[in-house]
């Protein structure tokens, strides 16, 4: 899978676990690119309060709630999974 690809499953599922923590929809969710040691790492999500972090090289995605509680975790391919579901249901 691309990085690509799997960038936008990423973005749709963060913005769905936001929306299902009360996040309104349609809100506006900013990203910033994660770099350690100047090697890209993974993006951290900003929205209404929440916050997602991607960790690349752990293929894990952890979703934080408003009060910095991790909310949930879930893998890339866990994440890719639920985007290709909800774009075959959406079709």
């Amino acid at each position: 899978m691309q990085h690509a690809e799997a960038l936008e499953a990423v973005r749709h599922v963060v913005r769905g676990a936001f929306v299902g923590l009360g996040a309104d929809n349609g809100f506006p969710m900013r990203e910033h690119i994660l770099v350690r040691d100047d090697v890209y790492c993974g993006r951290r999500f900003f929205a209404d309060g929440l916050q997602a972090i991607w960790f690349v090289e752990e293929d894990q995605i952890k979703v934080h709630d408003r009060d910095g509680s991790v909310a949930r975790v879930m893998s890339v391919e866990e994440a890719v999974r639920l985007a290709s579901a909800a774009e075959r249901r959406a079709a």
